[in-house]
């Protein structure tokens, strides 16, 4: 059976499958698919059958789990446990076969009618009675919604679905790789959530959620515009205060509903019965004793919760009424009328809630997807530590930064030029490790022995030429001394450059010789120094702003990519304050590796300002939204 309809085919073979029962057509959809509607012909009874998804079917745990949660649901009845009278295995089919309850959901009830707070605690107390009585057999529900709460024609209410989480997920909470729940997300216990081990608590929390969307109108994390934001307001943040969002709610009633919401599940009421004793007993106290017989929804098959309910519960244990004292008066001497909140009772107000926000925000069927595309759901909400990227990134960032200042790999190639032959202002580039030049003097060049007509002087930074001057020479002599105009403006450079002459004859090169010079200009005044600086403080602000967006969980792709440039320019700018503190000749392999490494530091700084940034998108900012 499809998402789409039940086909004839589709029908027959559950008719196949169940051959003492009158299968009919499709009575409505869930999250497993067509939910058809039957009759066993023996006892005449109305039947509501589902069919396992058949791509969940195929798994034998998920089939293992079937038989073995099947066993408990049909083992034993409870008046607000909408009963499973077969789990059927047939041909590939996994069939539940349960009772057919003919009067609607609560999410139906409350978006057409609405509920007052008497029936919306009534709704919440028939619910917790059935809990606690699936609880007490092992089993949880982890689905409780209200659209898994129905009516039955006697007006009891009654839990659907019980059970089938568990066959599903097993011990987790199932999500898309693209980042959906299967189901309703917005009743998930946060330890759903995280992958923390599940109790009855867990249910209470998905209750007691539903409880204050009934009085409230709304759920105790508002929708946001992020799949996500719902999820990791149940995992991490704090809810709403019931008293603030819906200020005419009794406050017994909702201090007993902000515990049952507590993050921590030691926190919360540990059973169904507690937490029912607990808002039945709030509403005896503001409603007076009598306040449920007139809502019209009954609370059966849990003695605790009805004696808290109608006022026979006294030290945490229900006492027997005398039936010759005179009718239970309300525990409070204050007159009745007082107001919803303080001690004595009140009148309960007659004004019904219906929903203000979509009733069903985000979440998938599961009958849309595939096991395969599955994930635990606390992928989805996990917060990393950023600690780790940030140390590597802090890692790299010196390594970048030693580069800079003792160099890596092969300067420029070196051909000095034979012992006595050139001379450069005096010094013999053979005999010394750096020839002193002062850039704003022009620069005496003496060549011995050469029969070179021309001379011409270069600087080189990374084999890149950036100013030269010749001379023409007079050759034949035993030495021939010349004057080189300024090869550069003194304040455009500074620092460690290499040096090459080239001597010609009628225009063709007859040798080349490179070798190390040192400027005598001050570093921190050139053109260079400010070009590296203009480069650094760039890098800083487009860094800034790229830390900013990303920690603010309002930036993606293009903020990592725009924080490994800037680390990366910023890694080039340390080879550059390099050459101007120190002097040392930068080389292309310590420029590309300083660029590289800086480039790996703002990656990996970016994946820990990712992590900064979903924390503080969806936990650090809810309370602030609120």
């Amino acid at each position: 059976m499809t998402d789409g309809g039940a086909t004839e085919a589709d029908i027959a073979r559950v008719r196949a499958a169940l051959p003492e029962y009158d299968v009919d057509r499709p009575a409505g959809r869930g999250g497993c698919g067509v939910v058809l509607a039957g009759r066993q012909r023996r006892s005449g009874r109305r039947v509501a059958i589902k069919q396992l998804p058949a791509q969940f079917a195929a798994e034998a745990a998920v089939r293992q789990r079937f038989e073995t949660v099947g066993q408990a649901l049909t083992a034993w009845e409870h008046p607000h446990l909408a009963p499973v009278y077969e789990c059927v295995e047939h041909e590939g089919l996994y069939l539940l076969v349960s009772e057919y309850l003919s009067r609607g959901t609560v999410e139906r009830r409350f978006s057409t009618a609405g509920f007052d707070a008497p029936a919306a605690v009534a709704v919440a107390l028939s619910a917790a009675a059935g809990l606690d009585a699936a609880h007490r057999r092992g089993v949880l529900h982890r689905a409780v919604k209200p659209g898994n709460l129905l009516f039955a024609a006697n007006g009891t209410l009654k839990l659907t679905d019980l059970g089938i989480a568990e066959i599903v997920g097993g011990d987790e909470t199932p999500a898309t790789r693209a980042g959906e729940i299967v189901g309703t997300p917005a009743y998930l216990a946060p330890e759903q959530l995280l992958g923390l081990p599940l109790s009855p608590a867990t249910d209470v929390y998905a209750l007691v959620t539903m409880l204050y969307q009934l009085l409230a109108g709304v759920l105790p994390f508002p929708p946001g515009t992020d799949p996500l934001d719902v999820l990791f307001g149940h995992a991490y943040g704090d809810p709403a205060l019931l008293s603030t969002v819906a200020p005419a709610v009794p406050a017994p009633i909702a201090e007993t509903v902000m515990l049952g919401l507590a993050r921590d599940p030691a926190e919360r009421f540990d059973s169904a019965e507690s937490f029912g004793i607990s808002l039945a007993d709030a509403a005896a106290h503001c409603w007076g004793t009598n306040w449920l017989l007139p809502v019209g929804i009954p609370v059966l098959g849990a003695d605790t919760i009805v004696a808290a309910a109608t006022g026979i519960f006294r030290g945490g244990r229900p006492q027997p009424r005398d039936p010759d004292a005179p009718p239970e008066q309300p525990r409070s001497t204050l007159p009745t009328g007082t107001q919803a909140g303080g001690k004595g009772t009140s009148k309960p107000s007659s004004t019904r809630v219906r929903p203000r926000q979509p009733l069903r925000q985000g979440g998938i069927r599961l009958v849309d997807v595939q096991p395969n595309d599955l994930v635990p759901a606390q992928r989805l909400v996990a917060l990393p530590s950023p600690r780790l990227p940030f140390v590597i990134a802090a890692v790299l960032a010196v390594v970048a930064v030693l580069v800079a200042v003792f160099g890596l790999g092969v300067g420029p190639t070196r051909a000095a030029p034979p012992i006595g032959l050139i001379q450069v202002n005096g010094v013999d580039p053979a005999r010394v490790d750096r020839v002193p030049l002062d850039l704003s003097e022009p620069v005496l060049l003496s060549v011995n022995g050469t029969t070179a007509d021309s001379a011409e002087l270069s600087l080189d930074v990374l084999g890149v030429n950036i100013g030269d001057v010749s001379t023409p020479l007079s050759p034949g002599g035993p030495g021939v001394a010349t004057a080189l105009p300024v090869p550069l403006d003194p304040h455009v450079l500074a620092g460690d450059v290499t040096a090459e002459i080239t001597l010609s004859r009628n225009g063709s090169t007859t040798a080349v010789y490179r070798f190390p010079v040192h400027t005598a200009q001050r570093p921190l005044i050139t053109v260079t120094a400010v070009g590296v600086l203009l480069l650094i403080l760039l890098a800083v602000v487009y860094a800034e702003a790229s830390v900013r967006g990303l920690c603010g969980g309002r930036a993606g792709r293009a903020a990592t990519v725009g924080l490994s440039v800037s680390t990366a320019l910023l890694g080039i700018g340390a080879v550059g304050v390099s050459w101007i503190l120190f002097g040392r000749e930068p080389t292309l392999v310590a420029l590309l590796l300083c660029a590289v490494v800086g480039a790996g530091a703002g990656v990996v700084s970016a994946v820990g300002c990712r992590r900064v940034g979903r924390r503080y998108r969806y936990v650090r900012a809810r309370p602030a939204a609120r």
